[in-house]
């Protein structure tokens, strides 16, 4: 038998599933890359480089600190990178040549400079510029045999809304 309020209670719990849904469904989404951008323009050359080809600079010297165990040890580490890019609302990772570490340009070797870095941040990619020739190469990764478990979150939300409803309706 059904209490004056019932019904507005059982309303509200079901808008209450819907938008813990939709949320839900949104987040999944979005990545939001770890950078912090910096409220003033950036200047110097890499950024003026990096305007002229569409892409906006949002940070400068990004340092995401880590701490690495092994064992019963523990040690502090970093990552670094110059300069943060963004375009068409996706950031890319910008590092600048150094003279006496040149990119070799094989799978492994930009795999094993680059990935923990674009993993780390979350970013689209990474942006090689090279001031002596004032040019730059996007490197992106595309990880396509990597299989993320399908998580339905959703189904359970629409078993448990439909099972307060049978109640409700059982109990008329």
């Amino acid at each position: 038998m059904l209490h004056d309020g019932d019904v507005i209670i059982l309303f509200l719990l079901i808008i209450l599933l819907l938008y813990l849904v939709f949320r839900r469904w949104r987040r999944k989404k979005t990545v939001h890359p770890l950078v912090l951008e910096s409220g003033r323009r950036i200047r110097g050359e890499v950024p003026d480089l990096l305007r002229e080809e569409g892409y906006e600079v949002v940070a400068s010297k990004q340092r995401l600190p880590l701490q690495v165990h092994v064992g019963d040890q523990s040690y502090d580490s970093r990552l670094y990178v110059d300069f943060i890019a963004k375009q068409n609302h996706e950031y890319f990772l910008v590092v600048v040549a150094k003279a006496k570490k040149p990119l070799r340009l094989s799978g492994a070797a930009v795999r094993d400079q680059f990935l923990a870095h674009v993993l780390a941040f979350q970013a689209a990619g990474v942006l090689y510029v090279n001031t002596d020739r004032g040019s730059f190469r996007k490197i992106t990764f595309d990880i396509t045999g990597v299989r993320r478990p399908l998580r339905r979150y959703y189904l359970s939300h629409l078993i448990t809304l439909g099972v307060g409803a049978l109640i409700a309706i059982l109990i008329q």
